[in-house]
């Protein structure tokens, strides 16, 4: 833990970024304030990642501007990817998502929901909508449409897009409501995220410890929403953004500035690098 009686050594410690809410700001773009602490931290030795519910392509231009060396977490936890052996370490998938598909569908009928499946390294849409455009501009990918043969292959996740709280609401309680073996989690207030079993950030920061070895890493963790969570309650320290989730900040986890005010360049400059002056 940061603080106490324990002395944090940057070449002993990890630190792991979420990307939307965290280090992107508005725009999507990391601002050169955040990029020139994290070069910083890491010419100190620190090691650092990002944690993601991006697919590997939408990712991709960020993990080439930080030059990223060690391994990144995808979609919440279900792919583990690295980037310089071009290899993904592991990868769990949705069991029978043709079945949970169909509930989805039913309950959605009419509503304007946005439906997307993802596999390998593409996304799929149901129907394109302006829910979906507006996840095309944001994540800078192309859908592709949907076709009942993509089911014949392993689906990595599926993502619902409803403006509406309710319209979620009502598809998590469906998919729950059928025993459905998944994971569930709102990765931005209009997104719900139906992952596999055991799949969370938290889960995949575990085994990446595990891969990285060190037995004394210090892992240090950063986020914004419920998607998070189980990441920043792993962590040896857990961070919030000032414009966090308010769950986030009932845990016993430690704020730093709003994901604007460039809040990794926060965290390392007042948090980590200072304690080796």
């Amino acid at each position: 833990m940061l603080g106490g009686d324990s002395i944090l050594k940057i070449n002993e410690t990890l630190l792991v970024s979420d990307l939307d809410g965290t280090l992107l700001d508005s725009k999507q773009q990391i601002s050169k304030v955040n990029l020139e602490a994290i070069r910083e931290f890491k010419e100190h030795g620190g090691l650092f990642t990002i944690a993601t519910g991006r697919m590997l392509k939408s990712a991709m231009p960020y993990i080439n501007q930080l030059d990223i060396n060690v391994p990144v977490i995808l979609y919440n936890g279900a792919i583990i990817y690295h980037p310089l052996e071009d290899k993904v370490l592991m990868e769990i998938n949705l069991s029978d998502p043709k079945r949970v598909l169909e509930l989805i569908r039913f309950q959605s009928l009419d509503k304007e929901v946005g439906v997307l499946l993802y596999h390998d390294n593409d996304v799929y849409a149901f129907q394109c909508n302006r829910l979906v455009e507006a996840y095309e501009d944001k994540e800078k990918v192309t859908c592709k449409t949907f076709r009942e043969e993509v089911l014949e292959n392993p689906i990595i996740k599926i993502l619902l897009i409803s403006n509406d709280p309710t319209t979620l609401q009502s598809l998590e309680q469906a998919i729950k409501n059928d025993n459905y073996p998944c994971e569930m989690v709102y990765s931005e207030n209009n997104y719900l995220e139906v992952l596999p079993m055991n799949a969370s950030k938290g889960t995949a920061l575990d085994k990446l410890k595990k891969y990285l070895q060190p037995a004394n890493l210090n892992t240090v963790c950063v986020g914004d929403n419920l998607n998070d969570l189980s990441m920043l309650q792993e962590a040896n320290t857990g961070f919030f953004v000032e414009n966090s989730h308010d769950l986030l900040k009932q845990e016993n986890f430690k704020g730093c500035v709003h994901h604007e005010k460039h809040a990794l360049a926060d965290i390392i400059k007042n948090h980590l690098l200072s304690l080796q002056m």
